[in-house]
């Protein structure tokens, strides 16, 4: 009896992680909708003073911080990141992103109203 009920259990758990993992499947992190009205921001006007300020002390060659990946010295160099949602995620949404803190909440804004439209370079 108790085999069965250990099998029951077990399928059951399956099942509900089969599900879990298709209603992730193919969707992008979304972050919050952006708050800034008329928002034309583009890498080269905007951006790049925040990133410069606070992400390229760690994320650029020879910068001797354990982990920091990519060279955000230029859009090239930050453009993967931005694709594959890291920075949406780790800046905009976690906000675990420059570490130690320091970005006002109207930059991670502004950076998040930049994703939601493309990020312009």
């Amino acid at each position: 009896m108790k085999v069965k009920n250990l099998r029951l259990i077990v399928l059951l758990a399956l099942v509900a992680a089969v599900f879990s993992l298709q209603s992730c499947e193919g969707n992008d992190p979304k972050g919050p909708d952006c708050n800034i009205p008329n928002a034309d921001l583009t890498y080269t006007l905007n951006m790049k003073g925040i990133i410069d300020q606070h992400c390229v002390s760690c994320h650029a060659p020879g910068s001797g911080v354990a982990g920091a990946v990519g060279d955000f010295r230029t859009y090239d160099g930050i453009e993967n990141y931005l694709h594959n949602g890291d920075v949406l995620e780790t800046v905009v949404i976690d906000k675990t992103m420059p570490q130690g803190g320091g970005m006002s909440q109207a930059q991670r804004d502004s950076i998040n109203c930049w994703l939601a439209a493309g990020h312009p370079q």
